[in-house]
């Protein structure tokens, strides 16, 4: 038998699987910066991750520089690059045919996200980033990465909106 150390490394690393399952579960598809950095919006499509299915999202031609903006690395690290905020993710929950191209999305069905462990709060640099973005800006507050999966609560804020809003969501719910 293995052991695992509990790291924050690895709490953090749960917090952003929790999130992944939430995006899934709810109609969300999401792509970190690092891959968007590295592999760049090619004839303004990139490809995103709904659970096991991989999507090709039309770019609405609009948002294309503020993507490869905030998805340049903060740092000037090549081996442990740094990104103002974790994905970019984009509503799919009308598509049927997820293997085919989405070409039908607009402006509104995407948002840049942020996932904190615990309580943590954004960054001096996300929050000045938030104000000179022009997709809404969810954090996602995971306050215990460590709790059985049926016990998960997380929370989803909008951070960057006129009307704060809060919203309690329950991502697994055991019966």
């Amino acid at each position: 038998m293995a052991e695992i150390r509990i790291t924050e490394k690895l709490i953090g690393t749960l917090s952003e699987t929790y999130y992944k399952e939430h995006s899934d579960q709810n109609g969300w598809a999401y792509v970190s910066l690092e891959q968007i950095h590295e592999n760049g919006i090619k004839n303004g499509i990139l490809k995103f991750k709904k659970g096991f299915d991989r999507i090709f999202i039309k770019i609405p031609e609009e948002l294309i520089s503020e993507i490869e903006e905030i998805s340049k690395p903060t740092n000037e690290s090549l081996t442990n690059p740094s990104y103002v905020y974790d994905f970019l993710a984009c509503n799919v929950i009308n598509v049927r045919e997820p293997h085919l191209l989405v070409d039908n999305r607009k402006k509104w069905h995407f948002v840049w996200v942020e996932v904190k462990t615990g309580y943590s709060n954004l960054t001096t640099n996300q929050i000045n980033t938030s104000k000179k973005i022009s997709l809404r800006l969810f954090r996602i507050r995971v306050p215990c990465s460590l709790a059985p999966a049926d016990e998960m609560v997380i929370y989803k804020d909008e951070v960057n909106s006129k009307f704060l809003r809060e919203h309690q969501i329950h991502v697994f719910k055991q019966k």
